[in-house]
């Protein structure tokens, strides 16, 4: 039984395949810190980061932009929606105060968040809350395993 016969809204197949690419590099630079040899851990963990400064800043965005569609936009909703990027941008610079393990787990953490406000109050496509809990989940699994090996440093 296909999605439209189960009552969904198919994922539109762009929407697919830029999504997919997005974990991507999630999964590499985790593997790449928990895995690889040890010149190019440190690197791979710095690559982790920013890329979760830069997904948390997305998600934000996405956020705040479909609010702004909106006739009359909800202050609430614009104000919270750009505390992400800024909450990325602390964790980000963590590194000068904080050990790597702080800050995989503030990031678990604002993923989680976001994919939570996401899912149960969201605006634009139905297929949209489906779509988040799959890249939260890449997210989180490869920031899982990077807080793992990090608690293990």
């Amino acid at each position: 039984m296909n999605e439209s016969a189960a009552g969904r809204t198919p994922v539109p197949p762009a929407v697919w395949v830029f999504g997919l690419s997005t974990i991507m590099p999630f999964f590499i630079a985790s593997g790449l810190f928990c895995y690889g040899p040890d010149p190019i851990q440190k690197p791979a963990l710095v690559a982790l980061l920013a890329y979760s400064a830069a997904m948390v800043s997305y998600f934000g965005g996405v956020r705040s932009g479909l609010e702004i569609e909106n006739p009359s936009p909800r202050w609430s909703v614009l104000g919270l929606s750009l505390l992400f990027p800024l909450a990325g941008f602390g964790l980000l610079l963590g590194e000068l105060k904080f050990d790597p393990a702080w800050q995989l787990s503030g990031f678990l953490l604002v993923f989680l968040l976001q994919w939570v406000w996401d899912v149960t109050d969201h605006d634009g496509p139905t297929w949209r809350p489906r779509m988040r809990t799959l890249l939260t989940a890449g997210a989180a699994i490869s920031l899982a395993f990077s807080l793992e090996q990090a608690l293990h440093m």
